[in-house]
């Protein structure tokens, strides 16, 4: 992660916690600089924020696919920081398709996501990365849909 680092904002206690605020600005400033280069699925995961929401589970249905489900967390399953409003239900699906590289491991079920953020790659069309309360994920792919839904599937 470039700009949301555990160690700049959960440092030890006799170091300073980085400015949430600026850190922000920054990505958002980043964001908007790559926006031409990302294709519009990866924009609109880019603009989008997860935070405290639960991983509810994690399958891989094909080589290249990886499915994250996530439940609850700011204001429902998700918000659209960049135009200002919650997403609607209480699940989210974050399928990734043409995944060329991942790391996602297991044991982040009933792990609480904290920030993201979506960067380019060299391999892929964008490198998402996420930081949960104990870990850490990573994924290049080129494409990616975004499901919301209220009821949890059977």
């Amino acid at each position: 992660m470039l700009f949301f680092k555990r160690k700049l904002l959960y440092p030890p206690k006799q170091v300073e916690r980085a400015d949430f605020n600026k850190l922000h600005a920054s990505y958002l400033q980043h964001l908007k600089s790559i926006k031409a280069k990302l294709p519009d699925s990866a924009w609109k995961l880019a603009s989008l924020t997860f935070h405290d929401a639960y991983v509810l589970s994690v399958s891989q249905p094909a080589k290249r696919e990886l499915t994250i489900t996530l439940e609850g967390g700011y204001l429902g399953c998700g918000y659209d920081f960049m135009n200002d409003r919650p997403l609607e239900g209480r699940y989210t699906d974050l399928s990734f398709d043409a995944v060329k590289k991942v790391w996602v491991p297991s044991s982040i079920v009933r792990d609480v996501w904290l920030y993201e953020e979506v960067n380019l790659s060299d391999f892929a069309a964008f490198d998402y990365q996420a930081l949960l309360a104990n870990d850490e994920i990573r994924i290049q792919a080129d494409e990616v849909q975004i499901r919301t839904y209220d009821r949890l599937k059977q």
